[in-house]
């Protein structure tokens, strides 16, 4: 529709549609203008989804944006694909009223450590489940910033895939103490390498954590011996590595693990047939093979 700033501006000013829970303005063109207008609106008590996907929203209008007082019953706020950057998501982590909110996706919005920290003081979302910053950009010290959050308790999804986040943020996220109900984190092609995967084996808080996907880093051997000595996720039923550098002695070293009890299903490799072999870089033979089948012999294993 294009309906742009004004538009959006001018939407904003309606008065009867008290009753409005779900407002969709996917790739409409708002910008900042758009947003800061629809920030004003006083009427729309009842909305409980916004999906602003794909406006580019800046800094200015995240920051505007966060400002409303009235959607107190809003429990999802998508703004992917925008330009938020840093001064957006911690705009955003001021807001104060939309306390009901249990989905946030941020993702493909130019957030680098700055804003993830930033975004970590909100003190307000206490009902969040599900945080999305895929894409961005936090590196070690958001992801490490990141960790310091204590008020999502409630928090079970938490996306942090391609954000360069390393083995400095991998360890930092491992100290967090106040997700105690996360269940998936997803810290896809990351560059995390064996001092991070060990870094986050040490965690302990996370004890319903059922899925964690460390695909397309650079764990190795050391690495995956390292994670195996995690004692804390003894909900854990699904572990993907595939697309790492772990050979025999790492699969060996994952076999050792005593914890991971309820394990369903063990990516070691690429589930699709058709990614060349030079993107497939583990190199598991009948050695590691042999030891994680026979200390799981009830699971799916994925080698290829």
């Amino acid at each position: 529709n294009n309906i742009g700033g004004e538009g959006a501006t001018g939407l904003s000013k309606n008065t009867s549609w008290t009753n409005l829970t779900t407002l969709n303005l996917f790739n409409n063109n708002i910008g900042d203008e758009g947003a800061i207008g629809l920030s004003k609106n006083t009427s729309w008590t009842n909305l409980t989804t916004l999906d602003l996907q794909g406006n580019k929203i800046g800094g200015e209008g995240a920051t505007g944006l966060s400002k409303n007082t009235s959607w107190t019953n809003l429990t999802t706020l998508n703004l992917q694909e925008n330009n938020i950057g840093d001064e957006g998501a911690t705009g955003l982590s001021k807001n104060t009223s939309w306390t009901n909110l249990t989905t946030l996706n941020l993702s493909r919005n130019n957030i680098g450590g700055e804003g993830a920290t930033g975004l970590s003081k909100n003190t307000s979302w206490t009902n969040l489940t599900t945080l999305n910053l895929s894409r961005n950009n936090i590196g070690g010290e958001g992801a490490t910033g990141l960790s310091k959050n204590t008020s999502w308790t409630n928090l079970t999804t938490l996306y942090l895939s391609r954000n360069k986040i390393g083995d400095e943020g991998a360890t930092g996220l491992s100290k967090n103490t106040s997700w105690t109900n996360l269940t998936e984190l997803n810290l896809q092609e990351n560059n995390i390498g064996d001092e991070g995967a060990t870094g986050l084996s040490k965690n302990t808080s996370w004890t319903n954590l059922t899925e964690l996907n460390l695909q397309e880093n650079n764990i190795g051997d050391e690495g995956a011996t390292g994670l195996s000595k995690n004692t804390s996720w003894t909900n854990l039923t699904e572990l993907n590595l595939q697309e790492n550098n772990i050979g025999d002695e790492g699969a060996t070293g994952l076999s050792k693990n005593t914890s991971w009890t309820n394990l369903t299903r063990l990516r070691l490799h690429s589930l699709n047939p058709f990614i060349i072999a030079s993107a497939q870089k583990n190199n598991i033979g009948t050695a590691g093979k042999t030891a994680v089948r026979t200390r799981w012999p009830n699971i799916k294993l994925e080698w290829f």
